[in-house]
Parts: C-alpha cells; structure tokens; sequence
C-alpha cells in the first residue's frame, strides 16, 4: 500500500500498476477500437458485395444471340431445301432409292474439269426438246462427256415442278459438284449408283444454263487447268485436284435461290 502524498488541503492515495500505467485502456497496446468505428471517431461503412445480375444478364443476352443466329442458320438451310424441292417426288426405278442430300451436301467436295463430267439431261417438264436445247447449253461450258438426251423415267407421264434434279451415286460426287455450278437451285439427288456418271433432270421451272458469273470463272479454271494437265506438267502431276479459291466457290453457289 503507498504511503498518503499531501497536495495542499486534500491527501490522495497513489496505486501503482503493475504494467506502469495507471489505466490500462488508455495504453496504446491494449487500446481496443470497437468494431465498425475509425481512430478518428467515424463510423466506417459496412463492406457491400456487388450484386451478379448485371454479368448474368449479360452472358444471357449473349447466348441467346448466339442461338438465334444458329437457329436462323438451320431455318435457312431448310427454307432452301424445301423451295428447291421436286414436287410430285421422282419415282426411283425397281432397286434403286432417291435421297436429297440437301442443298449443302457437296460443299466439301472439290469440283473437277467439266470435261472429265460424264452427264446426261432428260426431260422432265412440258416443253418437248428441251432436253436437246440444255445438252448443247452445257458443251458451250466445256460438259464435253455429254450423253443423248432423254425423257426422265422418274416423271413417266407427269412433270417435275421445280428447277431440277441432279442424281449422282458416292463415286460421282465431283462430278455432281461441278454440275451443280450451273444452277443453285437444282435439288441433289443420291441414288445410290456405282459409276461416276450424272444425271441432269430438268423441270417445269427450268430456263436455261446461266451460270453466276463467279461459276462461269470456276468452271473455266477448271478447264485450265485440265489442258495444263495433259501437257505433263510436273507441278499439276504433284497436285492430284485443282486449286480453286473457297470463296470463289461460295459465291458460284450461294445458299440461296
């Protein structure tokens, strides 16, 4: 216990403690700051998280754009198929099934010189000789391996209401690419047939054979290049297939009609 220390009238006790301060919240060691207040006496705000809903709506709109231009590339494909469609269907011989590939279905494949397309037109709408008309049309764009023209067995006495078909079996799948040049809106037709031959079945809404301007250019590199072929040139013997530009190609035959 301290000894009684005397300051003018009134005596006070000292206590002393143990760690030398006569307070100990007031030590800057053990000060405590309650929670949520500064050293400077303000109160300090909560922390708030930022709310998702922004990001999500986001990544929602994006994958809903997204889907839709799938959606919209699927509808195409199929708006295009049904319009080129033959209509009343071909009626395949015994033995033998048509298939439509679809419009797309030669897209991968690389056309070959349309002197190398051994192809017969037959008839399948009402005017009479156009079968002959369109045979002619073709050896102008250099269809060379052109058979005798003929009235289409699947149409026996009845029309085609379209622009055409072209039926080709696996093995003449160039040759049908190459042929499809000449009009994108002929329908392709697999029939399952073992040769490399094809066939041009034209309709009630066929014309003539007016090829885009960037298919007249394909078909003409195509021959070009055949030409340079049977001259044995050494850099076309090492390249088996012509070098056609892919754009070009897209634009000698649209998805469209």
């Amino acid at each position: 216990m301290s000894e009684p220390v005397a300051l003018g009238r009134k005596t006070y006790a000292c206590r002393s403690d143990r760690r030398g301060v006569s307070s100990g919240w007031l030590s800057g060691r053990n000060r405590q700051v309650p929670s949520g207040i500064g050293f400077s006496g303000r109160v300090s705000r909560p922390y708030r998280k930022r709310r998702p809903l922004p990001a999500l709506v986001l990544v929602a709109l994006l994958g809903a754009a997204s889907l839709y231009v799938w959606f919209s590339v699927f509808a195409e494909a199929d708006d295009i198929n049904q319009e080129i469609a033959c209509h009343p269907p071909a009626s395949a011989p015994p033995g033998m099934e048509y298939t439509s590939v679809g419009h797309d279905a030669l897209d991968d494949v690389t056309p070959i010189p349309p002197s190398k397309v051994p192809v017969q037109v037959l008839n399948a709408g009402e005017l009479r000789g156009e079968a002959g008309i369109t045979t002619a049309e073709l050896r102008q764009f250099g269809f060379t391996q052109v058979a005798t023209p003929a009235n289409d067995p699947a149409y026996k006495n009845r029309t085609a209401n379209c622009e055409g078909q072209i039926r080709f079996g696996d093995n003449g799948a160039a040759a049908a690419r190459t042929l499809s040049l000449i009009d994108t809106c002929l329908e392709l037709v697999n029939d399952g047939r073992k040769d490399a031959t094809v066939d041009l079945a034209i309709g009630t809404q066929f014309t003539d054979v007016m090829p885009r301007d960037e298919a007249v250019e394909v078909l003409d590199q195509l021959s070009a290049w055949a030409k340079r072929s049977t001259r044995g040139n050494s850099e076309l013997a090492s390249n088996s297939q012509p070098d056609i530009d892919e754009d070009l190609l897209e634009a000698a035959r649209p998805k469209s009609c």
